[in-house]
């Protein structure tokens, strides 16, 4: 596979990664605070469902960026590429790891769902901002190249 063609679904990662649980994730912040008349059941299942779409964007995104860097030679001397790369490994990689531990392992295995969805709950208001922030971040590097 050419470097383009994994550059492109590099994007496509990112997009997904990006993209899939973001509205969805706002709509059950809104619902839980305010009466919407959906069931918090079936939403949070889809939410889970949408959530590991999340996770396979990211990590379609990462391994098609380890492609990527192999074409090029591990060419490490991109002075922006040695920015991103610790953040991606070191803040967005484990949130993510964390994330899949909470929707395919812990909250299915509960035995108190509204408590374990309260703690996820609470992980997602934790991690947002830094996410955020440091996603923003990675993206202005891969565009911008300082």
């Amino acid at each position: 596979m050419e470097y383009t063609t994994a550059k492109f679904i590099h994007i496509i990662g990112i997009l997904l990664w990006a993209s899939s649980s973001f509205s969805l994730g706002l709509f059950m912040f809104y619902s839980m605070h305010k009466e919407t008349g959906c069931d918090q059941h079936i939403l949070r299942n889809f939410y889970r469902w949408m959530t590991n779409l999340e996770i396979f964007g990211f990590f379609l995104a990462l391994t098609m960026g380890l492609y990527m860097l192999h074409l090029i030679g591990y060419s490490f001397d991109i002075r922006w590429l040695n920015y991103k790369i610790p953040f991606v490994f070191g803040v967005l990689l484990p949130l993510e790891v964390l994330n899949f531990w909470f929707v395919n392992i812990y909250i299915p295995r509960a035995e108190d769902k509204i408590k374990a969805y309260k703690k996820y709950d609470l992980f997602n208001y934790i991690v947002a901002i830094p996410l955020i922030i440091v996603s923003l971040f990675v993206i202005y590097l891969a565009v911008v190249k300082p």
